[in-house]
């Protein structure tokens, strides 16, 4: 290379970093004029760089990204730079709070827009430590803004995300998730040879990196499975609100939650499910169904380990010929079992019963009936029974009084 053509690279490099805010430091392996093109073509070889580095600052003089790569190849008359294995830092408030890898970086308009291919992983540094992955990264820095295509995927220490597109916004933290969403979440730890314990699909989500916030347009369907895949239960809801630090969403009215099994139904309101302690939580009235057995309350609490629905107030079960009412309820779906406690009240339409205790324990049976009883239990009931009159007594007689027993 000769001094003139030094000085054009240089004056190039410096007009360059001039007009952007990007910063270029290379060292040279070699040039090409295009006195050297073996085509014959007027436009230059691109020269290449044993080792390239790229930053650039805010205006206000802060840190916004570095990138390096141990080989580039930089073509003046298009200011286009095209590295191999490159690693870049992202930086908010002068702290590093990503980290990007590739197989391959396009840099244009010296850092207009990069773009990275094959392999592209995205590594929170702090915080959840979340880990995005990718084919395609289109990265706008003037924006703060990457793009990740081609199947995106993200992962913690439990989870799985997919979407169709991911969208980092670097100065706020926000993940923009483009549906249909799909988290896979394990109760223990990711382990993807297994089968998740959780499943939830929803459509665009809005999730903050830093301080665990997610959105979620619908429709919400949740899944909890075992380990052979099997649903145990599943909910179904019109979006999402929740934290994802805190391991709690709330899927918003109206909410089915069925328990396929046992075909259990819940048609509820609001409901908050707890990922951590497998529970669901609703403050408002609901609707519940067991074949013919209709059970209401005003609000419930389910512990999906225990296969159990508590309603702590209010409780109400009906079903033909037959009504309960107790101050409480638990209903366990894989045995059938229902535990009434707190001024019980049965009334039966056969002799007009009405049998009163303290506690009563239930159960369905095969034809999908709710019987109860009281054992060790004072119980006080009441019935009516008529007797018929003769047709040829014109005098009609009144049924005997209450029997109490």
């Amino acid at each position: 290379m000769t001094l003139a053509q030094q000085f054009t690279i240089n004056r190039l490099l410096k007009s360059a970093t001039l007009m952007t805010p990007v910063i270029l430091s290379a060292l040279m392996l070699g040039c090409t004029s295009s006195t050297d093109n073996r085509a014959g073509t007027d436009a230059p070889l691109p020269f290449v760089f044993r080792k390239l580095e790229l930053e650039q600052k805010k205006s206000s003089g802060d840190i916004d990204w570095k990138l390096s790569s141990p080989e580039a190849r930089y073509e003046l008359s298009r200011r286009l730079v095209r590295a191999k294995q490159p690693i870049g830092i992202l930086y908010n408030k002068n702290k590093p709070s990503f980290k990007i890898r590739a197989e391959f970086a396009v840099v244009i308009n010296d850092g207009e827009q990069i773009i990275l291919e094959g392999d592209v992983q995205l590594q929170q540094i702090n915080g959840q430590k979340l880990l995005v992955k990718g084919e395609i990264l289109r990265w706008i820095p003037e924006l703060s803004r990457l793009v990740m295509e081609e199947k995106p995927r993200a992962f913690d220490a439990r989870s799985r995300i997919t979407a169709t597109i991911a969208i980092l916004q670097q100065d706020t933290n926000d993940l923009t998730l483009n549906g249909p969403v799909q988290l896979d979440r394990w109760q223990d730890k990711l382990a993807l040879t297994m089968k998740p314990d959780t499943v939830i699909r929803t459509g665009k989500a809005l999730w903050n990196l830093e301080n665990g916030a997610l959105k979620a347009d619908g429709p919400v369907l949740g899944q909890r499975r075992d380990q052979e895949g099997v649903v145990l239960e599943q909910l179904e809801g019109r979006e999402l609100i929740g934290n994802t630090q805190k391991g709690v969403i709330t899927v918003k009215s109206p909410v089915t939650v069925t328990m396929p099994r046992s075909k259990g139904l819940l048609l509820a309101k609001d409901t908050s499910w707890n990922f951590r302690q497998q529970t669901l939580r609703s403050n408002d009235s609901f609707e519940g169904l067991i074949n013919e057995i209709q059970i209401n309350g005003e609000r419930f609490s389910a512990e999906l380990d225990q296969n159990t629905v508590i309603i702590p107030e209010g409780c109400r079960i009906k079903q033909p010929g037959e009504r309960l009412r107790a101050r409480k309820c638990r209903w366990n779906w894989q045995t059938d079992e229902v535990l009434a406690t707190g001024n019980v009240r049965v009334e039966r339409d056969d002799n007009n019963q009405i049998t009163e205790a303290q506690t009563l324990r239930g159960s369905v049976g095969e034809k999908g009936s709710l019987s109860f009883s009281a054992p060790g239990n004072k119980v006080r009931s009441e019935l009516t029974i008529e007797e018929k009159t003769n047709r040829q007594d014109q005098s009609e007689e009144r049924s005997q009084a209450p029997v109490l027993f």
